[in-house]
C-alpha cells in the first residue's frame, strides 16, 4: 500500500472511532473530553509515523505526517458538520456538548464543512506529492492561506463573542492548527524555487504595456471594485453611521451584526488585510518584476475561498436567525458581491501561476533585454 493510500485509509477510521468514543461514559465531563482528544491525536500521530516508516522510500518531509493526522481530523470535522445539520446522530454529540459547544452555530457548521472537503482534499494531494517525492508548493501555499484565515476568525471569535463563556479546555486542541500553518507558510514563502520561464519570454512579457494586457486591465478594475466592497463591509462591521454602510448592513448583509462576532472579525480582516493586498496586487500587475505576486496570490486565493465559502453559507444557514439571513429580495446583489470576492482571487492566482513571466525578476544577463546566449553569439 502506498503512503498516500494509507493516509486515506487511516482518515476513514475516524468514523468508527468517533462513534465508539461517543458511547463512553467519561465523555460527559469536559476535562476528560480534552484528555481524550489529546490521546487520540497522539495515537494517530504514531500511526502516521508508522505509515511513513513501513514504506520502501519513506517521505523525507515531516509535513507528510502532519497531513496524515490532519486528514483524519478533517473526516472528524465532516462528521461534526453533518451532525450539526441533523444528517447523522450519535457520533460527535459528546464533543458538541462538552468539548467545543460554540461549534453549535452556523459558523461552526460551515468551517467544519470546509475543513472536511477543501482541506481534506488538499491534505491528500500534499501527502500524495510527498510520497511520490514531488513538489506540493502551490497546494501548500493555498492550504496555508485557507487555514490561517479560518483560525484568525475562529480562535478570537470563540473568546469575545456570545459563546465566550462556553470556552473549555478542548479549545486548546486547535493549537496545532494555529502554529503549523504559520510555520509552513513561512517555510514555503522563504524557499527559493525555480520558475520555468525562458529569458526571452520574460523580456517579451515585461516589455508589453498595460494596454497590451487586457486580462490584467480586467483584474485591476475588479481589484479596485473588491477594495471598495471591502472598505464598505469593514466600515459596516464597525457600525459606521454613513448612509451607504447602514444601507448595505440592513438591506444586503445583516448577518454581519450577528452576536457570535465571527462575521465582524471577518469583515475587519477584509478591511485591514485583504484591501491592502488588493492595492499591492494592482501595483504588481502594473509594474513588472514583482515576483512575490506568484506565491502570495496563492495564499490569498486560499484565504478568500475559505472566507467566502463560510460567510456565504452562514448568511443562508438555518442556524442563523432568520432576520439576519440575506434578504430574498436583495440576494442577486448578495450573490454578485460574495461570488466576486470568492472567485476573482482564484482568477488572479491562475494568471500569476500560469503566466509568471511578467512577474519574474530579470536576471543580470537579461536586464538589458538580451539573453546570455545572444551575448555569446556576438
Amino acid at each position: 500500500m502506498s503512503a498516500a493510500t494509507a493516509v486515506f485509509a487511516m482518515s476513514l477510521t475516524a468514523i468508527p472511532v468517533t462513534y465508539s468514543v461517543n458511547l463512553m461514559h467519561f465523555t460527559k465531563d469536559h476535562r476528560y473530553v480534552f484528555v481524550c482528544g489529546v490521546v487520540v491525536l497522539a495515537v494517530f500521530s504514531l500511526f502516521a509515523y508508522l505509515i511513513g516508516k513501513i514504506q520502501k522510500q519513506p517521505p523525507k518531509d515531516p509535513f507528510f505526517y502532519v497531513c496524515a493526522v490532519f486528514a483524519f481530523t478533517s473526516v472528524v470535522d465532516t462528521i461534526i458538520a453533518l451532525e450539526l445539520d441533523d444528517v447523522i446522530d450519535g457520533f460527535m454529540t459528546f464533543y458538541l456538548k462538552e468539548g467545543e459547544p460554540y461549534l453549535n452555530s452556523a459558523h461552526g457548521t460551515m468551517i467544519n464543512y470546509w475543513d472536511g472537503t477543501g482541506h481534506y482534499f488538499m491534505y491528500l494531494a500534499m501527502a500524495a506529492s510527498m510520497s511520490w517525492h514531488e513538489s506540493y508548493h502551490e497546494v501548500g501555499l493555498y492550504w496555508a492561506g485557507s487555514i490561517i484565515q479560518s483560525m484568525i476568525v475562529f480562535m478570537p471569535g470563540n473568546l469575545i463573542g456570545k459563546n465566550g463563556k462556553s470556552v473549555r479546555a478542548s479549545y486548546f486542541l486547535n493549537t496545532p492548527y494555529v502554529i503549523i500553518p504559520f510555520w509552513m507558510a513561512f517555510r514555503l514563502l522563504t524557499t527559493k524555487r525555480k520558475i520555468e520561464a525562458k529569458p526571452s519570454e520574460v523580456d517579451k512579457a515585461q516589455k508589453k504595456g498595460l494596454l497590451q494586457r487586457p486580462l490584467d486591465i480586467l483584474l485591476i478594475v475588479c481589484l479596485l471594485g473588491l477594495a471598495i466592497i471591502g472598505e464598505v463591509r469593514g466600515m459596516a462591521a464597525l457600525d459606521s453611521p454613513m448612509n451607504v454602510t447602514q444601507e448595505y448592513l440592513h438591506n444586503y448583509e445583516p448577518y454581519i451584526t450577528d452576536e457570535v462576532i465571527y462575521p465582524k472579525i471577518q469583515m475587519l480582516i477584509y478591511l485591514f488585510y485583504f484591501v491592502p493586498y488588493y492595492i499591492m496586487s494592482i501595483y504588481g500587475l502594473i509594474n513588472p518584476g514583482c515576483q512575490w505576486m506568484i506565491d502570495w496570490s496563492l495564499v490569498h486565493a486560499g484565504a478568500a475561498a475559505q472566507a467566502q465559502f463560510t460567510h456565504i453559507g452562514c448568511s443562508l444557514h438555518s442556524r442563523t436567525p432568520y432576520r439576519l439571513r440575506a434578504p430574498p429580495n436583495t440576494r442577486p446583489v448578495f450573490w454578485l458581491v460574495n461570488l466576486s470576492l470568492m472567485f476573482l482571487p482564484q482568477l488572479l492566482a491562475w494568471r500569476c501561476v500560469s503566466f509568471p513571466e511578467f512577474f519574474v525578476k530579470k536576471s543580470p544577463e537579461i536586464k538589458d533585454g538580451k539573453s546570455a546566449l545572444e551575448k555569446k553569439r556576438k
